[in-house]
C-alpha cells in the first residue's frame, strides 16, 4: 500500500505570510508618508492641504493593522522593524540620504525581530 505523501509546501502559510507582509509594508508606506506631508506643512511650510492630506493617511493608515491575524501588541512590535528598514528606504528615495552602516545594521537585527516576534509558529 502506498501512502501518499504530504506537500511540502504549505501554500496556505505562504499566502498569509504575504499578505501580512503586503499590509505591514502598505502601512509603513501610508505612516511614513503621511507622516512627511504633515513635516512639509509644519517644516517646511507647504499649504494646509498638504498637512490635511497627510493627516488623512496618518488616520487611514491606523485602520490598516486591524486587517492583520493577530493581536494588537505582537502586530505593532513586528510593525515597529517593518517601519524602521522603511523609513531608511524611504530617506534613501525621498531625501536622498544613504544610509551608514549602522543604519543598515541597525535595520537588519530589527527586521530580524519583526520576523521572530510575528512568524515564529506558536
Amino acid at each position: 500500500m502506498v501512502e501518499s505523501i504530504a506537500p511540502i509546501i504549505d501554500f496556505n502559510i505562504i499566502i498569509v505570510t504575504l499578505v501580512t507582509l503586503v499590509l505591514f509594508f502598505v502601512a509603513a508606506l501610508m505612516e511614513i508618508g503621511g507622516g512627511y506631508l504633515v513635516w512639509q506643512w509644519i517644516r517646511e511650510k507647504k499649504g494646509i492641504l498638504v498637512g490635511l492630506t497627510g493627516g488623512i493617511i496618518l488616520f487611514v493608515y491606523g485602520i490598516i493593522p486591524t486587517l492583520q491575524p493577530s493581536h494588537f501588541g505582537r502586530i505593532y512590535a513586528a510593525y515597529g522593524g517593518i517601519f524602521i528598514i522603511s523609513s531608511i528606504i524611504w530617506g534613501m528615495i525621498v531625501d536622498k540620504k544613504k544610509p551608514d552602516r549602522f543604519e543598515i545594521i541597525g535595520s537588519l537585527v530589527a527586521i530580524c525581530g519583526a520576523v521572530i516576534i510575528f512568524y515564529t509558529p506558536r
